[in-house]
Formats: C-alpha cells, structure tokens, sequence
C-alpha cells in the first residue's frame, strides 16, 4: 500500500475518535447495516426530492408500481404485477396491483394511492423538479398543469390587490391571460408598459375582494373536472390506468423512481385549506412539512406511513435515521437485513475513518481529494472491498450559444465553428487519465457508452489543434484575433480541470481565459441566467435511456442552460419519441446526439465519471451500478 493510502487508516485516527459524536446516538444497539450519507436528508417528499441522498432513502421506505433489479436495474415487479398490459399502439398502461400490497400501517395500497401521489407530483405548491416525469408523458399532464399555474398566478395577483400590496410586471401578465382582465375597471386605457400598469392597478379605487372570491371559489370549483382530463384512472382499487401523449420505451423504469410513489390518504389531515378549499388563498397545494416525520402528529395525523420494504422508524436531524422492516410489506419475511442505520458525515474523510475502524459498514461515496489513490486501490485489488462503478453521468462544458454579450464583453460562442474550435483544442485523455486518476472515461458522446444495452452513442470529435485553429480563423478569429477575455465559470472544486483546460486553450488557440470561481448558490444563479460563456455541467441518469441526457439540450427545456435551439435536432427527438421500433428509435437518438457532439457543439463533453464505492466483505447484496440505487431488501450481512 502505497504511503498515500495510509491517510484511509492512520493518519486521521484522532479525528475518528473527536468525531465519535456521529456514533452517540441512543440507539440501543447496532443496526444491521451502516452507510454514511454525505449530508443531511434535505426532503423525504417523494414530489419534491431530487438529491441523491434522499432519493436512496425514499427507494427504501416507498415502493412504485414497478421497482428495480438490485444488480440489472431493469424494472421488475413492485406493488403492480410486471409486466403491465399495454395497448398496440403502446399508449395505454394497465397496471394490476398486488392483492398482498400494504401500507405500513397495515391498509391496502390501492389505485387511488398512486393518482393522489402522482397528482401531488404535479401539483403548483408541491411539484418542483420531476414534475416533467408527470407533464412529458401523461396525456392531459401539461395542460392541467398549466391551467393550474395560470390559476395561481392571477389568484397571487388579486389576493396582493386585495389585501393593499403593490404588484409587478409578471403579475399584470398573469391578470392578462386570465379571463377576469375584462372586468377590472378601465382595463381597457390600461396601455401603458408593464410596471406603470401594476402601479396603476395597485391605485384604483377597486374592491378587488369580490373579483378575487370569485376567481377563487371558480378555480375551486373546476379542480377536480379539470384534472379528470389526465391520462391517469383508478376505475378499481386494484387497477391503474395510464394514458401516455406518446409511446414510451421505458415508463416501467419511470415507474419505479420515487417521485411516482403512491401517498396515503393520512396525509390530507396536514393539507393546507383556505374558506374549506383543498388549496391556499393563492391557489397553491401545501401539506405541513413536518408530514415525513414519523413522531409527527398534529391534528390526529399518525405520522409518516410508507408501503416499501422499510419504514422509518427514528429520524435525528442532520444526524440519523433508522430505517426497519415494513412488517406489513409483501416480501416482509424475506428480508434479510431488518434495520438500516443512515448516519450523517458532512465530511467524507470522516466517514472513510469511520468506516476503517469498523463503524460504518457501507460507503456510498468516496468524494475526497485523495479518491484518485482509491481508484487505483480499487484497480489493483489491493483492497477488494473498494468498487469502481461506471456511472451513467457526464462531465461537460456549456457554451452559451444564445447571449450576444456576456458581462459587457462579446460572446463569440454563439458561433458554431468557435465552439468547435474550443472543442477541438482539449487533450481530455491528459486531464482524465493524467491529471485526474481517478478511473473515469474519456468522453466523446453526451450519453455514456456501454450503459444502456442497445444504444450506441457517436463517436464524438477528438483533440484536433490544426483543424481547431482552421475553424478559429474561419470565424475570423486567426490566432485568437479579436476574441474577448474568455470567461470560464466554475466551483472551486473544479479548479484543476478548469485550469488545465484554459493553459491548453492559450496555448493551442492563442486566447486569453478568465478562470471564475463562484461557490454553487451564485454559481448556479449566474449559470440559469447565463451570465457566462463557458460553464461547468455535469449531468445524472434519471432513468435508464438515452433521452434522459438528450432531451436537456431540446429547445425551452428547463435544463437547457445553453439555450442552445436547433430544429433538425428537436425534429430527431420527436420522431423518436413516436417510434416503436426500439432499434431504430435508437438510431434516430444517435443521430441527434451525433448533431450535438460533432456538428454543432453547444457542450464540450468531457468524461464520464467512474465513481468508487465500499462495501465490508461481510456485507453482500450490494451490487455496484452505474446509477448508485441500491435496495436494501436484498442485503445480508454476515460479520
């Protein structure tokens, strides 16, 4: 072993013992399994999680329609019997539920379970991230969904009027688009821009109070019949019906993430209501936050109930949580490892110690800065309890392809052929395999090769320095001639590779780069407002297919921070998204991935990431995959 990976087991032993703290927790003994997570559950919500931390939890403690295979990750029967029945056409969805499935609390799961779930997931108020889960591929989805945004929006609006707030531009907009406009007095001399309106609005002698009744009490009124119009019917408490806008190779994998999760109907007794609406005054769904707690029980609720193989049974903040068997659960009996302790380390290395001197049984992740020293212990077998997983993740480069100007400066990246110059100018096998070590792959397509059994992705451009410099000098840029400072922005935990990108990007291409180091909150802002040039990216599989990636660089989606547009493109992923044939739906993806990664460039595709992992030789039933989801029901563990 080399002196390097001494830092694993000696040279932090005191921090072990300082940071015991992690350890006192009152339990009364040891759960059968311990992981580390990285940091506290930030949400146990099934309709507003997104972090990897909590969506590990929820696959234990929720259980869809389909779940997962622990080692191919293919979708295989949970609380519905696999496979559904579908229609020819491939967009109706028969779903059976198992006669054996229960809450955790000893009820039925039923049909109705999963529409109220699944509304909750598209609900304004409740949905945030996944809700295009919901809008993209149920029929009806997004139509409701923006009917209900508009709803909330002028009931803001009148609610502000109302009670004597001033109002703004995007409140004029929403009080435009809804059929109340013509009746607010004098609307119609009201020409003025935006703000002077709101002002004016906000002076008129008005009692918004009747307007806004009835605004709200109508919008109450059509909630239900409006959402009938959704592709998604419980016509028995064992059958599930879903109706899909257009045929979709892998809904049973949807099927299965947690934000399809059914809800009990224990959780209406926290729900918001206002003049005895299920909505507030401002049209929005909201539930007590304090639902997914387990010793919570305001107003007769009886604390969190949950239908997959684990319930939560203990929950310490930012400390702990323990999870046990479900008794209830259909494969109850078969469960090997009955308690499940997940323990918070905000700091990694803390959590490698721990897990050295015999504390944690599980390491989900190995993020720290000596993880390049782990890859090649994982390589080399000296420990055989490191695992290397190929993920289905990308590290990549946004251009901005749309701003003229970036902060004063001209953007000159809304040029193909500089993106492809910049592109082109990257030695990725120096930064991946010299640089960085740490047993990731060399990118050269957006959708990680090898993963998704059928697809093959382009093959990409590779490093180029004469045919970058022909492309630059094509854009009239000879030598770096008349480019601004280059913007680059990034974490600092990107330092390296930033930097090592911007001396090839001098060196081969002449330009001058500015390296801007923003921690993730004003990173984030700067970058959905694209306030920089270039910009770091990395991207996680939601699901198991190609679209998951492609789909981020479609015109208007939401995870298009390139703001990148191209129709031939978009054109290739509908046409995709109408074809049966898995063969050659697939060959119409790579050829628009092929129009990303070759043509038009609006990322510079970097790696995929490689990931280590550990798990105690005593530990089996904990197969590395390349998305990191790891059901517990399968585990024993035989210290």
């Amino acid at each position: 072993m080399r002196a390097c990976a001494y830092i694993l087991v000696a040279s932090l032993t005191m921090l072990v013992v300082a940071l015991s703290v992690y350890d006192e927790t009152g339990e009364q003994e040891r759960a059968d399994l311990t992981y580390a997570n990285p940091s506290g559950i930030h949400t146990l919500d099934p309709a507003r999680m997104s972090w990897t931390q909590d969506l590990r939890i929820a696959l234990n403690i929720w259980e869809g329609l389909t779940t997962y295979d622990p080692v191919t990750l293919e979708p295989i029967a949970g609380v519905a019997l696999h496979p559904p029945a579908v229609s020819d056409d491939g967009l109706v969805y028969t779903f059976t539920i198992r006669d054996e499935a229960r809450w955790s609390n000893g009820d039925p799961v039923t049909a109705a379970d999963f529409v109220r779930g699944w509304r909750r997931g598209m609900e304004p108020g409740t949905a945030t991230d996944y809700a295009f889960l919901f809008t993209d591929h149920i029929q009806g989805a997004d139509k409701y969904v923006r009917w209900r945004r508009a709803g909330v929006a002028a009931l803001t609006a009148l609610s502000r009027l109302r009670d004597g707030w001033g109002i703004d531009g995007e409140d004029v907009e929403a009080l435009k688009r809804h059929p109340i406009w013509s009746e607010i007095p004098g609307q119609s001399e009201l020409e003025l821009d935006r703000q002077r309106v709101a002002d004016r609005l906000a002076s008129l002698d008005v009692d918004w109070a009747p307007l806004y009744d009835r605004v709200f009490h109508n919008h109450v009124e059509q909630l239900d019949a409006t959402f009938n119009d959704v592709g998604m019917k419980a016509p028995s408490p064992k059958t599930l019906v879903v109706t899909l806008t257009s045929p979709c190779a892998y809904f049973p994998d949807l099927t299965a993430f947690p934000t399809l999760s059914p809800s009990h109907e224990s959780i209406g007794r926290l729900r918001e209501r206002h003049n005895g609406a299920p909505i507030t005054a401002e049209g929005l769904v909201v539930y007590d936050p304090q639902w997914t707690k387990p010793d919570y029980h305001h107003n007769g609720y009886p604390g969190l109930i949950t239908n997959g193989p684990y319930r939560l049974a203990r929950w310490r903040f930012k400390r702990r949580a323990r999870l046990e068997v479900n008794p209830f659960f259909h494969a109850a009996d078969s469960i090997a490892c009955r308690t499940v302790d997940m323990v918070v380390y905000q700091d990694l290395n803390a959590a490698i110690m721990a897990y050295e001197a015999g504390d944690l049984d599980f390491l989900p992740a190995m993020d720290v800065s000596y993880d390049h020293e782990i890859a090649r212990l994982a390589a080399t077998g000296e420990r055989p309890d490191f695992h290397a997983c190929t993920l289905l993740a990308t590290y990549f480069l946004n251009f901005n392809c749309v701003s003229e100007t970036v902060n004063g400066k001209v953007n000159p990246f809304t040029d193909p052929r500089v993106r492809k110059a910049f592109a082109l100018a990257v030695d990725k096998e120096a930064i991946v395999n010299r640089l960085l070590k740490r047993g990731d792959r060399v990118a050269g397509s957006f959708v990680p090769p090898g993963v998704i059994a059928g697809y093959s992705p382009p093959e990409g451009v590779a490093c180029d320095i004469a045919e970058a410099r022909r492309l630059l000098a094509e854009a009239n840029h000879p030598d770096g001639d008349g480019l601004p400072a280059i913007e680059l922005l990034h974490t600092p935990r990107d330092g390296w590779i930033c930097q090592a990108m911007a001396r090839m990007w001098e060196e081969s291409l002449g330009v001058e780069i500015d390296l801007t180091s923003k921690e993730t909150k004003t990173f984030g802002e700067d970058k959905a407002n694209r306030r920089y040039m270039i910009a770091r990216a990395n991207w996680y599989a939601d699901y198991n297919d190609p679209t998951t990636f492609l789909n981020c660089l479609v015109t208007g989606n939401g995870n298009n921070d390139s703001g990148y547009s191209n129709p031939r493109y978009d054109a290739l992923l509908a046409k995709a998204d109408k074809t049966t044939d898995p063969k050659e739906r697939f060959r119409l993806l790579a050829r628009a991935e092929r129009i990303l990664v070759e043509d038009d460039l609006p990322i510079l595709v970097l790696l995929h990431y490689t990931t280590p992992i550990a798990i105690k030789p005593y530990v089996s039933g904990l197969s590395p995959n390349p998305r990191l989801l790891f059901p517990f029901r399968y585990v024993s563990v035989t210290p």
